[in-house]
């Protein structure tokens, strides 16, 4: 499976011009600096201190479920901000670095090794695309692409996804990474091994992720296992909303395309012009959103330049706007509500359109 070409238009050529040349202007440093590096460990020390807190006070229930809530999110927001831009190897220059921080993914749950698998090597290479990007696959009974089969359940889909995506957390976690593990194929990669040590670190931070999550606070602290357990469900449910509101709202929307190789494996587009027809803004504007997605919301920046880290999104979104403005090129791009209406729009349209799989 390939595109026809890398670049293909000159609009794209004058636009990584301009990004390289903005890149330039800052010594040429794609990499976190100061700022990134501080907002990191802001987040691990709130994450470390509300799960202390929970463990060593005794809070009323209302503060206690508020400390809950924020871990959760804090958990995402870590994923977001820090072990995104290391995956991607452009939060340090050094790729050790990068190798460690992402490992912060393992300790709040996820498999960073899977994640390297269906993020970069398949989601980014392959972005919508039936067959390339395991990510339209990822959550059951959904339906976001026409080239997905069609059961007589997805027409209630704009009903209980919400459901959905308020589970997509623990499911990530306790289903999603073991069930990689398990697959001899992921989309268009076959007859996958995953090293013995792959499979260790798998067992040991899943391990270490239940011990420190439920049996140290219910066994052994001896927290009633039933707070333990209903807290454990709400950490979740926070995280599921965000995880989920912050990655749909880039590719499920209205306007975004959804296309499947030719025989030849060939897709019939540049990369680049492949990534623009799949790829949404959001709220481009906002720099709450921004910070709490680890620069997300600005997706177009992301998809077209990923070896870039987030500290640069906001002003290359800038750069994409301009360009579009001066090329008469329809900039794609929602607010935050009307992307949130889009989409649901969009899981109507794709419940009921025809079924293209094979």
């Amino acid at each position: 499976m390939k595109f026809k070409s890398k670049n293909g238009s000159e609009f794209f050529t004058a636009l990584i011009k301009k990004v390289d040349d903005h890149i330039a202007r800052k010594n040429g440093n794609r990499f976190g600096n100061v700022y990134i590096y501080l907002k990191g460990i802001f987040l691990i020390v709130l994450y470390v201190c509300s799960y202390i807190l929970l463990l060593t006070i005794n809070l009323n229930s209302y503060l206690s479920l508020l400390l809950v809530i924020l871990m959760g999110m804090t958990a995402v927001m870590i994923v977001f901000n820090i072990v995104h831009d290391a995956s991607h190897r452009v939060l340090f220059k050094n790729p050790a670095h990068n190798r460690m921080a992402a490992y912060l993914g393992d300790l709040v749950g996820m498999n960073s090794y899977i994640w390297n698998i269906r993020h970069n090597m398949q989601h980014h290479a392959f972005t919508n695309v039936a067959g390339g990007d395991i990510l339209i696959d990822n959550i059951p009974l959904m339906r976001i692409s026409p080239y997905q089969k069609k059961y007589a359940i997805h027409k209630f889909q704009v009903l209980y996804v919400p459901l959905l995506y308020m589970v997509y957390s623990i499911f990530w976690v306790f289903f999603l990474d073991l069930n990689m593990f398990f697959r001899k194929s992921m989309a268009n990669h076959d007859n996958i091994k995953h090293s013995w040590r792959e499979w260790l670190k798998l067992i040991f931070f899943k391990s270490f992720y239940v011990f420190y999550m439920i049996i140290l606070p219910a066994f052994i602290i001896q927290i009633p296992f039933s707070h333990v357990l209903i807290s454990f469900l709400v950490y979740h449910i926070a995280a599921g909303i965000l995880l989920s509101s912050v990655v749909v709202l880039g590719h499920c929307v209205e306007g975004a395309d959804y296309v499947s190789p030719d025989e030849s494996g060939i897709i019939q587009n540049s990369w680049m012009q492949h990534e623009w027809n799949t790829t949404y803004d959001c709220s481009t504007d906002s720099r709450m959103l921004h910070w709490i997605s680890g620069g997300l919301n600005t997706h177009l920046a992301h998809h077209l330049f990923p070896k870039l880290c987030h500290r640069h999104y906001y002003e290359v979104t800038r750069i994409i706007r301009q360009h579009c403005l001066e090329h008469h090129v329809k900039y794609p791009h929602y607010s935050f509500g009307k992307a949130i209406i889009s989409h649901f729009r969009f899981l109507r349209i794709q419940a009921h359109a025809a079924d293209l799989s094979k």
